[in-house]
C-alpha cells in the first residue's frame, strides 16, 4: 500500500514507499528556512528545561530550533520511518519517541513547552488539549500551529474547479466533523481519521475547557494559537 503524507495545504499527497521521507526532509527544510511562508516555531525562552513536540514527524522542528543542550527536549510521533530516520540525526539531547498526541506517555508537569506544528489537525484535538494539560507544568506554554477553514475552501476551489468528484466528498467530511468541532468541542472519528480545520473562536473554547488559559491568537496562512497552564 502506498503510504498518505500531508502537505502544507492540509492535501493529501501520495509518496512512493521508497521516498516516504522525502516528506519530512521537506518539512525540515521549511523549518530551517526563516523567509518560507510556512515557517513557524515557537519562541524558545531562556528558562525552558523540557519540551516536547508533538507530531514531530524526524524531529525537524526541535532540530531548526537549535536548542541549546541545558534543554531537554522530546518528539512524538507515530510515524515509526520518520523517528528512525530523524534518531539518526538528532543531537543527544533531543529524544524521539512513538505515541499517540491523544494519550502521551508521560507523567503529570513534565514539560514547561508543548508544541505541536500542523499535526493537531489529524489529531482528536479535545483530547490532545486535555492530555497537553496534564503534562504541563503550572505556568508552561503551549504553543500550535493549525489549518484555518480558508484552507480547507481554497481545497475545495481546487477540487470543483478540476472536477474532483472524490476529493470533494472527503472535504464535506472534514468540513462536518470541523463544524462539530467549532460548536460543540468534539470530532467523529473512522479509524485513525479525524481530520478536522480549526478556528480562533472554537479553538479558544477547547483550551479553556482543556485547562489553558488562552492567549492573543495569530492568524497568518496558518492558525497559530497559544495559551498557558495557570
Amino acid at each position: 500500500m502506498t503510504p498518505s503524507r500531508r502537505n502544507e495545504t492540509g492535501r493529501a499527497r501520495q509518496i512512493p514507499e521508497d521516498s516516504v521521507l522525502q516528506y519530512h526532509y521537506g518539512e525540515w527544510e521549511i523549518a530551517r528556512d526563516p523567509a518560507h511562508p510556512n515557517h513557524a516555531l515557537p519562541e524558545i525562552r531562556p528558562d525552558l528545561r523540557r519540551i516536547l513536540d508533538i507530531g514531530c514527524g524526524m524531529g525537524q522542528s526541535l532540530m531548526a530550533l537549535q536548542l541549546p543542550g541545558a534543554i531537554e527536549a522530546w518528539g512524538l510521533d507515530r510515524d515509526a520511518d520518520a523517528l528512525a530516520a530523524g534518531s539518526r540525526l538528532v543531537t543527544s539531547n533531543i529524544h524521539l519517541l512513538a505515541g499517540e498526541g491523544e494519550l502521551l506517555p508521560f507523567p503529570d508537569c513534565s514539560f514547561d513547552l508543548v508544541f505541536s506544528r500542523v499535526a493537531l489537525p489529524y489529531m482528536d484535538i479535545s483530547r490532545v488539549i486535555a492530555e497537553v494539560a496534564r503534562v504541563l507544568e503550572p505556568g508552561g506554554e503551549f504553543w500550535a500551529m493549525l489549518h484555518p477553514p480558508g484552507m480547507l475552501l481554497s481545497r475545495i476551489g481546487q477540487d470543483i474547479r478540476s472536477g474532483s468528484v472524490k476529493d470533494l466528498i472527503f472535504c464535506g467530511g472534514v468540513g462536518l466533523n470541523s463544524f462539530l468541532l467549532h460548536v460543540l468541542g468534539r470530532q467523529f472519528r473512522i479509524g485513525r481519521w479525524c481530520e478536522t480545520v480549526q478556528t480562533q473562536s472554537g479553538m479558544r473554547r477547547i483550551l479553556a475547557a482543556g485547562g489553558l488559559r488562552p492567549l492573543p491568537v495569530r492568524r497568518e496562512a496558518h492558525l497559530i494559537v497559544r495559551a498557558y497552564k495557570s
